[in-house]
């Protein structure tokens, strides 16, 4: 017998067509979806969302639409994978079209292709469609370019924790590497063990780092630190929230500098 048991509104109606969706829904702003995530987000059936998704992406999905909620928080998730995926599975079952909406993009960090695999194995139809992953477009929303010519000429992207809630130190050696950018994603609460992995390899204190919250959303909030400074930064940063290690930190207060210069010259003209 099922665990799960269906609304009442999808017990009956069954349809011909079913299919999952993995959308990517980028950072939040309903804006920077692609047309393909829109249109598909407001013609199916059934929704499952997560903390990530914000209110503005969720209010484009139509009141008919059924809305179900799987967050994934750290340290309180309400429903496992495992769950998720079966519930998925028995919506397509019952004959709906399923939409599963991923903050950024579906295979970076989104356990996309975990749902993915699943869903093949079960026979079920299902189209991955990208967003914009918060790994590049948060810090070109804070004016921090990824790579610049004199600043950085390579990144790497990667996930302060791993399956089962451990955590991920072992690119606190690229903070060494010159020209280059280092972007953590889910690294915001262990920042002390960052910090703490970075002076025992003798990473320079003065490494500059932002931390991005919120990126494209109302509530978006940049600080500028260094190591020296960034658990202390961190205590007051707002999450969801990425951090950038790199000279291109400092490329933001750059055009800080041409902007208001440019402004003074204007002035006096």
């Amino acid at each position: 017998m099922s665990r799960f048991k269906l609304p009442i509104s999808l017990e009956t109606g069954i349809r011909n067509q079913s299919q999952v969706f993995l959308i990517g829904c980028g950072l939040g702003d309903v804006e920077l979806l692609t047309i393909k995530a829109y249109n598909c987000i407001q013609n199916v059936d059934v929704v499952l969302f997560d903390y990530l998704i914000s209110k503005e992406i969720m209010q484009i999905v139509p009141p008919n639409t059924v809305k179900i909620y799987v967050g994934k928080e750290k340290d309180n998730h309400s429903k496992p994978q495992e769950e998720i995926n079966e519930l998925i599975l028995q919506y397509v079952q019952k004959g709906f079209t399923v939409a599963r909406l991923k903050s950024g993009d579906p295979f970076i960090f989104g356990r996309g292709a975990e749902e993915l695999l699943y869903l093949t194995q079960e026979g079920i139809k299902t189209e991955v469609i990208p967003g914009i992953s918060s790994s590049i477009s948060a810090p070109l929303m804070a004016n921090i370019p990824v790579t610049a010519r004199g600043y950085a000429s390579s990144f790497t992207v990667v996930s302060a924790h791993l399956k089962g809630n451990k955590i991920n130190l072992d690119w606190i050696d690229l903070l060494h590497k010159k020209n280059h950018t280092v972007v953590v994603l889910m690294g915001l609460s262990c920042v002390k063990d960052i910090v703490k992995e970075a002076q025992s390899q003798g990473v320079n204190i003065h490494k500059p780092v932002a931390i991005i919250s919120n990126a494209s959303r109302k509530n978006q909030s940049v600080k500028i630190c260094t190591l020296t400074n960034l658990e202390e930064e961190a205590v007051y940063a707002l999450k969801p929230a990425i951090m950038v290690f790199g000279d291109t930190v400092n490329y933001a207060e750059t055009l800080d500098s041409a902007f208001t210069n440019r402004e003074l010259i204007s002035q006096t003209l």
